[in-house]
């Protein structure tokens, strides 16, 4: 059983690491099409009111028996977890005189 001969390659679609570049044809970024406004995403604006998205993560472990009864008690209660905390956190505070 003999083998096909390899095709020959031309020297521009061997790869070199570190020497990669897109073809002479191929358009930029910059001509590419608009993107429509209602796909564009929004710019950053001032820091968002409770409860919408945005902040910082805040990551700690718990255990387990804690974290399903936190999740349990927002999921009845129709509160994400991050309202659950923060809301914790302010009855915290007032009980503690802050």
């Amino acid at each position: 059983m003999s083998k096909k001969p390899a095709a020959a390659l031309s020297a521009n679609l061997v790869a070199v690491k570190g020497l990669a570049a897109p073809s002479p044809d191929m358009p930029g970024r910059a001509a590419s099409a608009p993107v429509p406004a209602r796909l564009a995403p929004e710019p950053p604006s001032a820091p968002t009111v409770q409860g919408e998205g945005g902040g910082q993560p805040l990551n700690f472990r718990v255990p387990d028996a804690f974290r399903r009864e936190f999740k349990v008690y927002a999921a009845r209660n129709g509160l994400k977890l991050n309202e659950l905390l923060r809301l914790s956190f302010e009855a915290y505070r007032r009980q503690n005189g802050e």
